[in-house]
């Protein structure tokens, strides 16, 4: 289990609410994205990032 709120907050940037997709390469390498929801009260940012390897 790891809790994703601070690398949310990495960027210093806007945070968003959720994550939209979480996936696990062949190496064990974890990546997530974000949802932007493209609506007015969002800043439309999509990010995508590693995580590291997964235990």
């Amino acid at each position: 289990m790891r809790d994703l709120v601070p690398d949310l907050k990495a960027g210093h940037g806007y945070v968003v609410d959720k994550v939209e997709s979480f996936a696990i390469d062949a190496a064990g390498t974890g990546f997530v994205i974000t949802d932007n929801d493209g609506v007015d009260d969002s800043s439309g940012e999509t990010c995508f990032w590693s995580i590291g390897t997964i235990e």
